[in-house]
């Protein structure tokens, strides 16, 4: 075989180690979002029909709870953004071995985690279960992915102190990764700390449930995520985006700073500084739509987006809402905060990571998994359906905090109503699996070959 054809082969051989590595994240997460899913599905068939339990015992109700929220949490809502890490390191440069092993170590720790939840092994904070060997799990696997990065930062150093400086990599590129890499040692000690069930978050008083202050230092964070996004999954960046990035960061900082200046103690959601601190991110939403349509997205990214940007505004009136005086002393640990947290996750969330995932897979990938109709009616209008009942059954416990275990036939009706939302979400997110699964394997068969060829 000819130098010319042997070269070919390899650099083939490299694009296929990029598509292999993000098809296969697409895979894991959507596995995880399919049974997170099918475990919702399992707790809303309990609360239809209570009685399914005795079949089940011990792997009672609350059993299963922890893995519906946790796998949502830590799988589908978590690992395109892993992917975002690799491709702003260049972990998924040459053959993606070490994106490979992050991966599977990431769904490893998942799965020890689910058997430790399932077995009654859970710390008891919501979105915080981990406890025991399943947490020493979890947090090497976080401790492994940082050094990987940070293996991949410091190659990426050498690399232009041997060639030079490099347009492509300015200085304040490369001091801002190193800086991040710093907050990334952090999360495994902070992960570590916040699990522990003596520790908790600032709490208003009044309600039990998070204060405004609190609630806008982790939306902040999330919209930082939002604005530097697009710019993590390369490509040529149009001068008009850069322009939006330096403006809304600047105006982030700003925020940040008026969250700086609170007081972050134990307050009420009476006093009027902490309903002032969360309705002030209404000022993101006309700021983050023109900034994301600044960028250039595919067709499916920008269905995706424009449901992004619904879910978006739902999430800041639900939240606002739920959080005035009169209104959170009913809705408290009930289903209309349950309504809420779906709005963020299988309505914001997921459309932000399949914008992302278009971003990360090469070709037409995106199309093939997301971008079918059916499916993406099914999803927005079962979560559409779905947040509304739980809404309604909310408000309806909040006049009657017996409602629930009392029953009613109307009750039943909500829930089957619920349930038929959840199979809709269920039948949407197996397309999307099965059309990941069918692509991996093309990119795997595909690999083959052409290792075969380089060789």
């Amino acid at each position: 075989m000819s130098q010319e054809a042997t070269s070919l082969g390899r650099t083939q051989l490299i694009g296929h180690g990029l598509s292999s590595v993000y098809s296969r994240l697409a895979v894991h997460s959507l596995t995880w979002l399919l049974i997170g899913n099918g475990i919702g599905m399992l707790l809303a068939s309990l609360l239809l029909v209570p009685s399914l339990g005795d079949y089940l015992t011990p792997l009672t109700y609350g059993r299963w709870m922890p893995l519906h929220l946790e796998l949502q949490l830590y799988g589908w809502c978590s690992l395109p953004l892993v992917g975002l890490l690799w491709r702003l390191y260049g972990l998924d440069r040459k053959d993606g071995r070490g994106a490979h092993l992050s991966l599977w170590l990431w769904s490893t720790s998942l799965a020890v985690g689910a058997l430790s939840w399932l077995f009654g092994a859970a710390s008891g904070k919501l979105f915080l279960s981990w406890t025991g060997g399943a947490r020493l799990f979890f947090l090497a696997t976080l401790i492994i992915l940082a050094c990987l990065l940070a293996w991949a930062y410091g190659r990426s150093l050498w690399v232009h102190w041997r060639t030079g400086p490099s347009p492509s990599q300015p200085l304040a590129s490369t001091v801002g990764k190193g800086l991040l890499l710093l907050v990334l040692a952090a999360v495994p000690w902070i992960l570590f700390q916040a699990s522990e069930p003596s520790v908790y978050p600032p709490i208003n008083p009044d309600s039990g449930g998070a204060t405004g202050g609190s609630l806008l230092g982790s939306t902040l964070g999330i919209v930082l995520l939002l604005i530097i996004y697009p710019h993590l999954l390369g490509g040529c960046v149009p001068t008009e985006a850069r322009r939006s990035t330096r403006r809304c960061l600047g105006i982030w900082g700003l925020h940040l700073g008026v969250f700086a200046l609170l007081d972050h103690g134990d307050h009420s959601h009476h006093e009027p500084w902490q309903i002032v601190a969360l309705l002030s991110l209404v000022i993101w939403l006309p700021l983050l739509i023109h900034h994301l349509r600044c960028f250039s997205w595919s067709a499916v990214q920008r269905r995706w987006l424009a449901a992004l940007t619904a879910w978006g505004a739902l999430l800041l009136l639900s939240g606002g809402l739920s959080f005035l005086p009169g209104v959170l002393e009913q809705w408290k640990f009930t289903h209309a905060l349950v309504a809420h947290a779906h709005i963020a996750m299988a309505g914001l969330v997921t459309s932000w990571n399949v914008s992302i995932l278009g971003g990360l897979m090469a070709g037409d990938a995106l199309q093939k998994i997301f971008g079918a109709s059916i499916p993406f009616a099914l999803w927005h209008g079962g979560g559409a359906l779905m947040i509304a009942t739980l809404m309604l059954i909310g408000i309806l416990e909040g006049r009657g905090p017996g409602y629930l275990w009392q029953g009613s036939d109307f009750l039943d009706v909500l829930l089957s109503v619920r349930w038929l939302a959840g199979l809709m979400m269920v039948a949407a997110s197996w397309s999307w699996w099965r059309a990941a699964r069918g692509i991996t394997a093309v990119a795997v068969s595909s690999g083959e070959l052409q290792t075969m060829g380089a060789r």
